[in-house]
């Protein structure tokens, strides 16, 4: 067989095969389609900050939303205690930068954790405007937890969950319990180092239409490397 005739009959298997594929494949295709359609769906509903040099200690600074709505669940990466008395604040349901670290009025959501000088372990707490000032007295919202040490870095998050009445709020820390912050399945009410619904007003409902902020009081004491949002709460 001459050298053109070979090259044309290998272009003819060639050209069968693609074919074959192409007609044999459809659910396949479709499924293909669906799966890039919930990745993109996913993708809309989560967005990440990172905390670099560019952020200021004592600031506050904008989080990021996702497209498909405000955060409700906040992954905290890489965050550690480099010093006594770091602070860090998350902020929910405002609809102007906050000047102050205690909630100011209805709607408005807040999580803290830092490290103080009084105790070995963390203090993780949250708050309203009502109740919640965990340093107050209020010890139901929140925790001083031996269950974890930010002496090391540690991955935290919280879920805001409910929309018809106040909030529950939940801890979980990676490794506690089973507990694992990327996989939102390991994250159930058992294993959540704080559970909290008994907030006096139950008709403090959390802002569907505010924007999310953060500060941390000085990032040589307390920092993190990356706050990962999601529009979707847990449970």
């Amino acid at each position: 067989m001459n050298l053109p005739n070979r090259i044309f009959k290998i272009g003819l298997l060639v050209s069968f095969s693609f074919l074959s594929i192409q007609c044999d494949d459809g659910d396949s295709q479709t499924e293909t389609t669906v799966f890039l359609g919930l990745l993109a769906a996913d993708a809309n509903k989560r967005c990440e900050t990172k905390i670099d040099a560019s952020y200021t200690s004592g600031t506050y600074a904008t989080l990021c939303t996702p497209q498909a709505g405000p955060g409700r669940f906040f992954r905290f990466e890489g965050m550690k205690a480099l010093g006594e008395n770091g602070y860090f604040y998350l902020f929910l349901g405002y609809s102007q930068t906050p000047t102050s670290s205690t909630p100011n009025a209805s709607g408005q959501y807040s999580f803290v954790a830092g490290k103080s000088v009084s105790s070995p372990n963390p203090y993780v707490w949250f708050r309203n405007l009502e109740f919640g000032n965990y340093q107050g007295g209020q010890t139901a919202s929140g925790a001083n937890s031996n269950a974890f040490s930010l002496s090391t870095e540690q991955e935290l998050c919280v879920s805001f969950s409910g929309n018809t009445s106040a909030p529950t709020t939940y801890l979980w820390v990676t490794g506690v319990g089973g507990a694992n912050c990327k996989n939102t399945a390991t994250l159930q009410k058992e294993n959540a180092i704080i559970n909290y619904v008994g907030w006096p007003n139950a008709e403090n409902v959390l802002s569907t239409s505010g924007q999310s902020f953060f500060r941390f009081s000085n990032v040589s004491l307390l920092t993190a490397s990356k706050i990962v949002v999601s529009s979707d709460s847990v449970l």
